[in-house]
């Protein structure tokens, strides 16, 4: 039997109601299903007011074909269908939006358009971008309200982060620590018990997980958007650098959010895709160009020890790559890349 049409706002409370209204903005390419999960969720979130933005990549498989049925068998005539191009001149009148991308943007592109529709909605108060893997929590988006409401200088905020697989155990305590001298990341609570999070919420971080960024309206006016430049990686450290000096970034550890991580961009690290570890190490090279020239001298250190690696894999197919990377990162691009076959 078909499911009823399903309104946002239609559980709510009238405390609830009073709430602010946050943008849920979900990017798919290639991955409906997990894509329909995140949707259910959503559907699921209890003591806020949301609207939601779904933008696909302009997927190369069935995915626009298996969205559109779902949204509508779920919302209803609270569902319209705009193109990018649209998306400019949109009223925001509905509360559920799938948006046609013209082209793959990335990460950081992809989500810009569905952040645009939402700032063209004078009563978005937050933008919240999930990865389409994550599952959040019923409580997930009112513990963020409630951290936003507590610490008004906080302009982007994380979520606990736990692994689908292996929910007791945390991926992210919301943020991350980068170390500009290796390019490499080490999430706060890695691999801790679920129960520890609180405990890393006075931690300093470099930046807050990608994978669920809850971003106040200010933040979104006076930095801008992400940069689409990066395509994929490091797009949200670049993002928190940018407004470091105007806002704090913030953890709400009771924001419990599942990931599944890695769907669409090649799998575990011995598998990782030529996509995926293109622009790990170009935009490792970008980000300390940009905010940490010192360094410079060893991430290229480092660029050789991972040509070490790859021989050691035996992708050795992959060191031209390499090579390009080194001396072209701030404008070779995927497309510029020779791959076997």
């Amino acid at each position: 039997m078909e499911a009823p049409p399903f309104y946002p706002w239609a559980m709510m409370s009238v405390a609830a109601d009073q709430t602010p209204l946050t943008w849920i903005v979900i990017l798919n390419w290639n991955g409906a299903e997990d894509t329909i999960g995140c949707l259910d969720a959503v559907r699921n979130l209890t003591g806020a007011r949301w609207r939601l933005a779904i933008c696909d990549n302009a997927s190369g498989d069935d995915s626009l074909s298996r969205l559109r049925p779902a949204l509508h068998e779920r919302f209803g005539d609270s569902f319209v269908e705009l193109t990018e191009t649209e998306v400019a001149d949109a009223a925001t009148d509905h509360d559920i939006y799938l948006i046609r991308n013209a082209g793959n943007h990335g990460y950081a592109g992809g989500n810009n358009v569905g952040v645009r529709l939402a700032l063209r909605d004078p009563a978005m108060a937050f933008t919240w971008i999930l990865n389409n893997d994550t599952l959040p929590q019923p409580a997930a988006l009112s513990a963020l309200l409630a951290q936003a409401a507590a610490h008004p200088r906080q302009g982007m905020i994380g979520s606990t982060l736990l692994y689908a697989h292996q929910p007791d155990r945390i991926q992210g305590a919301g943020g991350a620590r980068y170390n500009r001298w290796t390019g490499m990341v080490q999430h706060l609570g890695w691999n801790r018990p679920r129960e520890e999070a609180a405990s890393f919420a006075a931690m300093p971080m470099d930046y807050v997980i990608g994978a669920a960024m809850f971003i106040r309206r200010a933040w979104l006016e006076q930095v801008g958007l992400m940069d689409d430049s990066f395509f994929l990686y490091f797009e949200e450290l670049d993002y928190c650098r940018r407004g470091r000096h105007l806002f704090d970034l913030g953890y709400a550890p009771d924001s419990l959010v599942l990931h599944k991580e890695g769907g669409t961009t090649g799998g575990h690290r011995d598998q990782i895709s030529w996509l995926a570890d293109f622009y790990n190490l170009r935009n490792r090279l970008r980000i300390t160009w940009r905010h940490f020239p010192y360094a410079m001298p060893t991430i290229l250190v480092g660029l050789c020890m991972t040509a070490l690696n790859r021989l050691r894999r035996g992708q050795a197919d992959r060191l031209p790559m390499l090579w390009n990377i080194a001396r072209r990162f701030r404008s070779i691009r995927f497309e510029d890349v020779r791959r076997p076959g």
